[in-house]
């Protein structure tokens, strides 16, 4: 997770939620799994304890984590939060591709024609 690059026109607690989400949808975090301590978070990727907190409280309204007292945070249980992740994650992606595509002047026909060739290319 080192390393770090924020966007400084997005609220930074939001970058770090965002990224846990594509890591838990990625497989890096598995369901049941103990997250690092809210220090520890904020010494590896080098911001204020009080950021991770807020990400990590955010992730936690939303169901994707869970607090047990005195043990620290967890990724919450089963592969339907996970599931929900990508899926969700996917649809945003999608939902952002096809307006930036129409925002250039692609019609449906022409989004799905340049996403066939993109695979075409990526699979050479």
């Amino acid at each position: 997770m080192g390393g770090w690059k924020f966007d400084r026109d997005r609220p930074i607690f939001r970058q770090i939620a965002e990224h846990l989400r594509s890591d838990i949808a990625g497989g890096r975090y598995s369901a049941g799994e103990r997250l690092p301590s809210v220090r520890e978070f904020a010494l590896e990727i080098g911001v204020n304890p009080n950021t991770v907190q807020r990400a990590l409280a955010m992730l936690e309204s939303e169901g994707i984590l869970e607090t047990r007292r005195g043990d620290g945070r967890y990724v919450c249980g089963g592969d339907n939060v996970r599931h929900h992740l990508t899926e969700s994650m996917s649809s945003e992606l999608c939902r952002q591709f096809i307006v930036q595509m129409r925002a250039l002047g692609f019609d449906d026909g022409m989004i799905v024609e340049e996403v066939r060739q993109a695979i075409i290319s990526e699979n050479k």
